[in-house]
């Protein structure tokens, strides 16, 4: 199968969800992050990546205030294999949105 070339975003709530998961037999090499604030009011947000084969959250941002209208951009890479996840939560529901920039390779397991 051939590698896609993917841009996927979610709005995110006030309780942790999965923003993202790697498919099965997939791996996944993410580009850019872009978590944007859509609101005229300051709000937080807090983004992990899950390892699945440690099955371990790991803090990316924690707590981070976004000031209105405002984005921050994560550009260094991620090299995610299937089941590994992102999730986050923000202070405020449907305010923030998380953008990944990512390319998935079909992975054959012999």
């Amino acid at each position: 199968m051939p590698t896609k070339q993917r841009t996927v975003a979610k709005e995110l709530a006030t309780t942790n969800s999965t923003l993202y998961t790697v498919p099965t037999r997939y791996t996944t090499s993410v580009a850019s992050i872009i978590v944007s604030n859509a609101s005229s009011s300051s709000v937080s947000f807090s983004l992990d990546w899950y390892d699945a084969t440690t099955a371990i959250y790991y803090t990316i941002a924690e707590a981070v205030v976004l000031k209105p209208n405002s984005m921050l951009q994560i550009t260094d890479g991620f090299f995610l294999q299937a089941g590994d996840a992102f999730r986050g939560l923000a202070s405020v529901d449907s305010v923030v949105t998380v953008s990944f920039s990512l390319e998935e390779n079909y992975s054959v397991v012999v």
